[in-house]
């Protein structure tokens, strides 16, 4: 530590540091002289902004988003970065003693600008948002004379804080989901995040990592231990305003007010992720390249046959043995035989599903879905809602947008309305391609028994028998006959296959459909 920050920290570590004294030998009462409050530091600066450290062309390999000190228009004295370099102790025009404000970014973006591939800090929500506080006051960290009224004045300050930080590698101001709860959640941002997390079926963020967590650029998502944070979704630099992240609206199927599938909307633009074949990407494109760092990782997964996200622990068990999910949808996996249209829509894959709807800009040739289409909030767009879109938490098991009837022998008509999204009913209820009717009407049977909603590795249709599970201490297989020792469906051509199992009390010895 050199003499410049020294002087500052004399007074401001809670301490004073005496030099030659005018009556010495005298004790006087100092303790009222002591740097309090805000402005006590602390003699622990490891929580604190760093200073005394050289700031020269050598840092920037460090970190991509430091601007080149040549540009850096503050004091930098033997390129040293000190305590003064942002503080000017003799003039107070900006509080508190800074050499610029902090009202838009303006002082930390001298030396900090996050940038990535075709974003920087300066288009992001948290730069440009006008929203103003309409409950609790999330800057209340900050005295009102340095504090704006809305996101875009507060930037930086409305994460980070470079003194006494509660999360010191970021300086950040609140522990990990919990800076973020300070605006998301219905005090600033329009939809309550916060309450989605609270809901019965969740993804754990509230659940803190038993190993330090850092969601920048570095960390592998091939080594590094499972776990979910907001940052591990969205970028807080990179991310902006955008139309819901679903291929189409439920309510209003041919209006245009959504993005692309699969392509990323703004919430989650500059997030790693994993691609197709299991490669880090540094900035995702597609979504389920960032759903994929959980639930697709080479050689391991999220769930494996535990059902993911539940207060529920009860096996599932499919007949392909398959559960990374990159491998059910992986159209270049030589294994699988049908998926759901998620990384490529494959006419042959899709050749024969006559209940799909028609009054959907989806077909058997064209277009493609959102894993969010299905794994939503239960009150977001993809469920024909208005609140927060994606995967924070739903009512529904699985974080689900719409019912899915995880119980196999307890379905109703109404118990798989998901699946109504994109599938006709009426098709399907007056049996034109399987007697569905009786299976689901007359025996309560839900879509889950034979079909596997991501994809199979052992039947088209997604067919994929649900040989075991364990529901409640339920008990319920899907075993072979005589014939085959696996329950077994053959394919017989166009609307027409055998069925060789023992099913809801009945043996299908080679059942005609």
């Amino acid at each position: 530590m050199s003499a410049s920050s020294v002087l500052c920290l004399s007074c401001h570590d809670g301490t004073i540091a005496l030099g030659n004294m005018i009556n010495p030998g005298v004790t006087n009462d100092l303790g009222s002289t002591f740097v309090t409050g805000r402005a006590l530091v602390g003699t622990d600066l490891s929580d604190d902004h760093p200073v005394s450290i050289i700031y020269n062309q050598n840092l920037l390999p460090t970190d991509p988003d430091l601007i080149h000190p040549n540009n850096v228009d503050l004091p930098l004295r033997n390129n040293e970065l000190h305590c003064a370099s942002c503080h000017d102790a003799h003039e107070d025009m900006h509080p508190p003693f800074l050499h610029k404000s902090t009202l838009n970014g303006e002082l930390c973006t001298t030396c900090h600008i996050p940038t990535g591939t075709g974003w920087d800090w300066t288009g992001s929500s948290h730069a440009t948002s006008t929203a103003t506080a309409q409950g609790t006051n999330p800057w209340s960290d900050r005295k009102p004379a340095w504090t704006g009224l809305t996101v875009q004045e507060n930037a930086c300050m409305n994460c980070h804080t470079p003194h006494n930080a509660s999360t010191p590698e970021r300086l950040i101001k609140e522990q990990e989901e919990n800076t973020c709860y300070l605006c998301h959640n219905g005090t600033v941002a329009q939809t309550d995040i916060q309450a989605e997390q609270q809901k019965f079926y969740h993804h754990p963020v509230e659940q803190t990592p038993s190993i330090g967590h850092d969601t920048t650029r570095e960390e592998n998502p091939l080594t590094m231990t499972l776990h979910v944070e907001c940052e591990d979704c969205h970028n807080p630099h990179a991310m902006f305003s955008s139309p819901p992240m679903i291929s189409f609206d439920p309510i209003s199927p041919m209006s245009t007010n959504h993005s692309t599938a699969p392509f990323v909307n703004g919430s989650m633009v500059g997030v790693t992720g994993i691609d197709i074949n299991g490669s880090v990407k540094p900035e995702v494109d597609y979504e389920y390249e960032v759903c994929f760092k959980c639930h697709g990782v080479p050689g391991k997964s999220a769930c494996d046959n535990q059902r993911c996200s539940t207060a529920n622990s009860y096996d599932m068990m499919r007949q392909d043995g398959v559960y990374n999910i990159r491998d059910k949808v992986n159209s270049g996996n030589p294994a699988l035989v049908s998926y759901h249209p998620i990384e490529l829509n494959n006419p042959v894959n899709n050749n024969e599903v006559p209940s799909l709807r028609n009054d959907i800009p989806l077909s058997t040739i064209s277009g493609q879905i959102y894993c969010s289409d299905c794994h939503s909030s239960n009150v977001s767009p993809a469920g024909g809602g208005s609140g927060p879109s994606g995967p924070h938490g739903s009512t529904h098991e699985g974080i689900l947008a719409q019912a899915y009837d995880f119980d196999p022998l307890n379905a109703t008509s109404l118990s798989n309305s998901l699946c109504f999204k994109c599938h006709d009913s009426g098709n399907l209820y007056t049996d034109q391609s399987f007697p569905h009717d009786k299976h689901v009407i007359g025996e309560n049977l839900a879509c889950i028994n034979c079909h596997d909603p991501h994809g199979s590795a052992s039947n088209q249709h997604l067919i994929n028998f649900l040989t075991f599970s364990n529901v409640a201490g339920q008990i319920r297989e899907i075993t072979g006959t005589g014939v085959f020792a696996e329950p077994t469906w053959v394919d017989n051509g166009l609307h027409n296959g055998t069925c060789w199992l023992n099913c809801h009390g009945v043996v299908h010895d080679g059942f005609d459909y």
